[in-house]
């Protein structure tokens, strides 16, 4: 029989089979082999697999915690008989992938097709777009991302289109809202349809609204695990809420409030801290990290300990002190991302027992990306990042393409990219009118937006030839449309696209000493050679650099981290409503950069820069204050700018490349 070694407190968790109970699960504590031990106890001890049900977050988690499952209990000869070749299993799944089972099975009651189709992002986007056009609102004044983020917030909020009509019946804009959800419902209803959001809350309302559907799944599964609490939304707690029987309450819910970091996409951190008040649990710590080395553990401890809204815990671990944490300054953004790759090589040339894929660059914003991508490509390092590479990401090709189509009024696929980007009124059939020469039967209103964006262009075109690659990168985010657009839609994704063409602006800084033609097309020629470059590096599937944010990190470990841009800008409340809302905030913010330094296994290093350039200013910065809440015998100071000048001659020779 295979035997799955445990610690005192994960036995502890394993081993308690009833009741509710609360496991809080530091960094690298081993949650997920805990999870798996205790389920094959529940069998061992005469409780049928298919009453077990596990949840979690991500259909890769789900998958890797079915695999364990069935390996652990195919090698355990007192249980594999009676499971596995009767397909008997627990069930686990997704959130999600829960709700669809739930509502496919009781579709009748809910008056749906038991064939229902699930919508997308893309799918909800035309929706809603059909839902305005049938509505007469102009589309330009309706941003399609904050409908959705509207629409998915309130239904996570457990808030359904008719809850939310009540409440918007004095305002305007939300009157406003409510029709457009009012309507992308009916839409959805003609398309036998679902989004997202439904599967989640209508298997609520489902639970809560009908006795014996909600007794007939606490029967079926009598034994309740959550894993990723801390990650809970309202709707997500009321599912796991009305699937646990109210007698015997076996709910076994799994997490780390100090890993709560998804705030902005509606999880409630409240629901892991009021969970042991509310359930009477048994609450167990699991505290000792198998992933990281002790001086990443203790300066993890300090910096997490400043929160106030957790439960009070200190990760240890057996393994050696190891390495000192490395802080190092730069002057810039630049050498910052020159240094990292410097000391990529160093760190592969000197420990043979690592490779590229051992390695992670996190940052805290997308546009970060792009500097410390071409470091990389510069150095020869092969790398990946997790997410959209820059020169891939929407709005950076759209400025792309208003800057070549201005030069190239030819180009069909620049051209067809940007006509109506930012939204001008220009629909497909003008679009095809368009293109086949067919101008003179456009409506009055597409002419005129076909001839505004047509003097754009030459705008662009006349500013080209007397303004350097950077000057035409600011003018052309400014004359598009995009600045105004982002500016307008006033959310965190829309600041952070707008970021990203301004990061555009300052890769082409370097071509400024170029003279102006000769300069664009160095500047056109490189960013072709570049996207050509990461296609053959993906394709050759090498040992890569991982890059990513540190939202995309969580959950991953590697050997080395980089953690870059610690500065106070990067990690500070950007909402200013109240003071508690700004310190719930910050709150999250530590915990979040707690969560990148708990990736590092071996070595981290922290990197900041002295002066940075976002939205095209720059500005100088200061260290975040979470640095300076580690202990300074933990931390090995470098300076980097005094090895990585950035004089002229630098300038040229990295031009070269």
């Amino acid at each position: 029989m295979a035997k799955i070694t445990l610690n005192k407190q994960q036995s502890k968790a394993a081993n308690t089979l009833s009741g509710p109970v609360l496991i809080l699960a530091g960094a690298g504590a081993g949650k997920t082999m805990t999870l798996t031990a205790r389920i094959i106890k529940l069998i061992s001890s005469g409780i049928m697999p298919q009453n077990i049900l596990a949840i979690t977050f991500t259909n890769k988690a789900a998958g890797e915690m079915r695999e364990r499952i069935t390996k652990a209990i195919s090698k355990n000869s007192k249980i594999n008989f009676s499971t596995l070749e009767l397909g008997m299993t627990p069930f686990v799944s997704t959130f999600h992938a829960l709700g669809v089972f739930i509502i496919r099975e009781n579709h009748q009651k809910l008056g749906i097709s038991k064939y229902f189709s699930i919508y997308d992002r893309a799918d909800s986007r035309k929706a809603l777009k059909e839902a305005l056009k049938k509505l007469s609102l102009d589309p330009k004044e309706w941003d399609l991302r904050m409908l959705i983020s509207v629409i998915s917030k309130n239904k996570g909020n457990f808030l359904d289109h008719k809850n939310f009509t009540k409440i918007a019946k004095n305002n305007f804009h939300t009157k406003t809202i409510s029709d457009i959800w009012n309507k992308y419902e009916e839409i959805k209803k003609e398309d036998k349809a679902l989004d997202f959001d439904d599967l989640l809350l209508k298997t609520a309302q489902l639970l809560d609204n009908d006795k014996s559907i909600r007794e007939h799944y606490q029967k079926k599964w009598s034994h309740i695990h959550i894993d990723e609490y801390q990650d809970t939304n309202k709707v997500q707690n009321k599912i796991a809420e009305l699937l646990t029987n109210p007698e015997t309450k076996n709910i076994f819910a799994v997490g780390d409030d100090d890993q709560s970091v998804y705030a902005w996409r509606g999880s409630d951190i409240k629901n892991i801290l009021d969970f042991e008040k509310k359930h009477n649990a048994h609450k167990i710590f699991m505290e000792q990290n198998y992933r990281s080395s002790g001086n990443i553990i203790e300066a993890s401890n300090a910096v997490i300990a400043k929160n106030k809204d957790r439960y009070p815990k200190k990760l240890f671990t057996e393994s050696p002190a190891g390495e000192e944490i490395i802080l190092y300054s730069s002057f810039s953004e630049k050498e910052e991302a020159r240094a990292i790759a410097a000391k990529i090589k160093e760190r592969l040339k000197y420990n043979k027992k690592i490779n590229e894929n051992d390695i992670a660059i996190l940052y805290r914003a997308n546009f970060q990306s792009r500097v410390l991508e071409e470091a990389m490509l510069t150095e020869n390092i092969p790398y990946q990042v997790l997410g959209t590479k820059f020169f891939d990401r929407a709005e950076v090709k759209d400025i792309m393409s208003y800057i070549k189509a201005s030069q190239n009024p030819t180009s069909l696929v620049d051209l067809k990219r940007i006509i109506n980007s930012p939204k001008r009124g220009i629909g497909k059939v003008s679009v095809v009118k368009i293109f086949s020469g067919d101008t003179s039967t456009l409506s009055a209103k597409a002419q005129t937006s076909y001839k505004d964006f047509l003097k754009i262009l030459e705008k662009i075109k006349q500013y080209s030839k007397n303004h350097t690659p950077s000057e035409l990168i600011k003018f052309t985010i400014k004359e598009s449309g995009f600045e105004k657009m982002f500016k307008n839609q006033k959310t965190d994704e829309a600041n952070e696209r707008l970021a990203n063409t301004y990061e555009l602006a300052l890769f082409a800084e370097k071509y400024d000493i170029l003279e102006k033609e000769e300069a664009l097309l160095k500047f056109f020629e490189d960013v072709a050679l570049i996207s050509d470059q990461d296609s053959k590096k993906d394709s050759k599937k090498k040992p890569s650099v991982k890059l990513m944010t540190i939202h995309a990190s969580k959950g991953l470990e590697f050997d080395t981290v980089f953690l870059t841009g610690a500065e106070e800008h990067f990690f500070s409340p950007l909402e200013t409503e109240s003071s508690e809302k700004e310190a719930e905030k910050k709150e999250e913010e530590r915990r979040l950069f707690y969560v990148a330094m708990t990736r590092a296994k071996n070595l981290l290093f922290i990197s900041w820069s002295g002066m940075r350039t976002i939205y095209g200013k720059t500005e100088t910065n200061d260290l975040v204050s979470f640095v300076l809440d580690i202990p300074h015998n933990l931390i090995k100071e470098d300076s980097t700018f005094q090895n990585f000048k950035d004089d002229n001659d630098d300038e040229i020779e990295y031009l070269e490349w």
